[in-house]
């Protein structure tokens, strides 16, 4: 199933959740959020991984804008 949808996926596990993407070549690519440091952190805190989709903790696909490919690194959590 996929969804645009921050309720929807509230209700997942960081590894029933992939995020699909463009890469630089313009390939779909595929990654779980149990593979993204910062997000599974912040879940394993107590985030919800619609909110802390919203915020910008998944390392790809922000859903506010037209965009998807790999962000930046943020700084290591403490």
């Amino acid at each position: 199933m996929t969804s645009h949808s921050p309720f929807f996926v509230s209700d997942l596990k960081p590894e029933e959740l992939r995020v699909l993407y463009r890469d630089e070549h313009g390939y779909t690519q595929a990654r779980r959020v149990a593979d993204m440091a910062r997000a599974l952190a912040m879940y394993e805190a107590g985030g919800n991984l619609g909110h802390l989709w919203m915020e910008g903790y998944f390392d790809v696909g922000h859903p506010l804008v037209r965009a998807g490919g790999p962000v930046a690194p943020h700084a290591p959590l403490r």
